[in-house]
């Protein structure tokens, strides 16, 4: 029986583990916990003990630093020779024409229309709503309860959280993070962060 085994540390660790073991009955799914040190580096050593030949992996990392540790581990694990390939949930509403990039994950009741595209190693949790002709960048973390219009574009390594609502046709820079629930109307720039703690959006500029 092949092996898949869900690497990574945190909540979103448990989250993907259970995930793939209840609709992967087929494959032996094995949790694998990599440890941080105090400056928050991976000890990947544990990927040393897996064998390519034996099965494939997917790499389960919350969105802090921008996406880029999950990044970060998802270059390791393809430096070990892993295969990693998307979670796609059976209960997802998914248009066949979708393309959806290598280790993202696509939760419960997620809907996502035709034409559109969801770059590598995103995580949509469940009951996101993406519209047609869409496209979610690669490293993004979208959270429950999203919505995003049709022909709406969200930059690499962008947050959305819940309560965020993505109006048709809008374009939303890299590394955002929309944090008022809100309904996003207008393009926003690049590393342009709405955060609940502030009044005002935090704008990031090139250079800075």
């Amino acid at each position: 029986m092949k092996y898949r085994w869900i690497v990574g540390c945190g909540d979103f660790l448990d989250t993907a583990f259970h995930a793939w073991k209840q609709f992967r009955p087929d494959e032996l799914i094995k949790r694998v916990e990599v440890r941080q040190n105090a400056d928050y580096a991976f000890d990947c050593s544990v990927l040393d003990t897996l064998d390519p030949a034996k099965g494939s992996a997917f790499i389960a990392f919350n969105e802090r630093f921008g996406n880029f540790k999950r990044l970060e581990l998802m270059q390791a694990a393809i430096d070990h020779g892993l295969n990693l390939e998307p979670f796609i949930s059976p209960m997802a509403n998914v248009a066949t024409d979708v393309a959806i990039g290598p280790n993202s994950f696509i939760g419960h009741h997620a809907c996502i229309g035709h034409g559109s595209r969801i770059g590598f190693n995103t995580v949509i949790h469940n009951s996101v709503q993406i519209g047609i002709h869409s496209t979610i960048n690669a490293s993004c973390w979208i959270e429950s309860g999203v919505q995003v219009g049709d022909n709406v574009e969200i930059g690499a390594h962008g947050i959305l959280r819940m309560g965020a609502m993505i109006k048709k046709g809008t374009t939303v820079g890299d590394g955002c993070e929309l944090g008022w629930p809100r309904l996003y109307h207008e393009d926003i720039p690049s590393k342009t962060v709405f955060d609940l703690r502030y009044d005002e959006p935090i704008y990031v500029y090139p250079g800075t």
